[in-house]
């Protein structure tokens, strides 16, 4: 079985990417695409291309779904890239993220083919997370563009697209994940995982986090889903309403959740699977 690390919605389907390759998922089949990196830790997929993040080439992308691949020009940066996240409106803006493990924050303006560091305020250059809000809605002012970044003593937040990081007030911590209300414009919930030291809860918009009792130790994936939150530890699944009052739900642990298009997805140690969220668990 494959392990997986990362999950992509985009160009045509679901991607899955992990240090055994790249994979479309095809009602839950794993076919296995060539990529360039002899490292692979991560994909991200959008309307025309998909990317991978690795070593020796840092970010490559493919236009033909795996046939062909172009490595993309990346600021004298060596480290490896290990996550990437797209602007929700990559289409218009080309603007993409790729955090790496010692370099940074590296952005691009033209959907992967150049990469410059984008590191200012940053105190931890061990990315391990970014994940971008949803777009502001229409009317609101002022229009933020705002990412977090997960590293491995703090949380950072950037309401310019990554040109620039602030830390948010949380404690020292090794932070490997972080999700958002869909509904963050108005409630400005964030939640943020560590990878001993729990799950932290922020209700002004990413800038402070409490810590939330009662929550897993180890949080390894988080994601949004209708009516609520899913996180993983080690061993399980755990579900919530409100990211504060969490149960068990599925005795299987992921190393990452996607929810996308009204399906929640998980990355194991085995491979990729759907979870079926019972009309309970989504409205718990």
């Amino acid at each position: 079985m494959s392990i997986i690390l990362s999950l992509s919605k985009g160009y045509g389907g679901l991607w899955a990417a992990g240090p055994d390759g790249l994979y479309q998922v095809t009602e839950g089949t794993l076919q296995q695409t060539p990529q360039p990196q002899e490292n692979l830790y991560c994909c991200c997929a959008i309307h025309d291309r998909v990317l991978v993040g690795g070593l020796p080439h840092g970010v490559a992308y493919s236009l033909q779904e795996g046939e062909n691949w172009q490595a993309g020009w990346m600021d004298a940066i060596q480290a490896p890239v290990v996550t990437i996240a797209a602007d929700p409106r990559v289409e218009h803006t080309g603007v993409i993220l790729a955090g790496t493990d010692g370099g940074g924050v590296l952005r691009t303006i033209n959907r992967g083919g150049h990469w410059y560091a984008r590191n200012f305020g940053l105190r931890s250059y061990n990315v391990l997370a970014l994940v971008w809000a949803p777009t502001a809605p229409v009317g609101a002012w002022p229009q933020w563009q705002m990412v977090f970044a997960c590293t491995e003593e703090g949380v950072y937040h950037s309401p310019n697209a990554g040109r620039g990081w602030k830390r948010s007030e949380c404690v020292e911590a090794v932070y490997q994940c972080v999700a958002l209300a869909p509904d963050f414009h108005s409630t400005g919930i964030v939640l943020a995982g560590t990878e001993g030291s729990g799950l932290f809860r922020s209700t002004d918009g990413g800038h402070s986090f409490s810590h939330v009792p009662g929550a897993p130790e180890q949080v390894n994936a988080l994601s949004a889903i209708p009516g609520g939150w899913l996180l993983s530890d080690a061993d399980q699944l755990w579900q919530s309403a409100d990211g504060v009052t969490w149960q068990p739900f599925l005795n299987q642990g992921a190393l990452v959740l996607l929810s996308s298009d009204g399906e929640t997805w998980m990355g194991t140690d085995e491979g990729v699977s759907r979870v079926n969220l019972t009309p309970e668990a989504a409205a718990v």
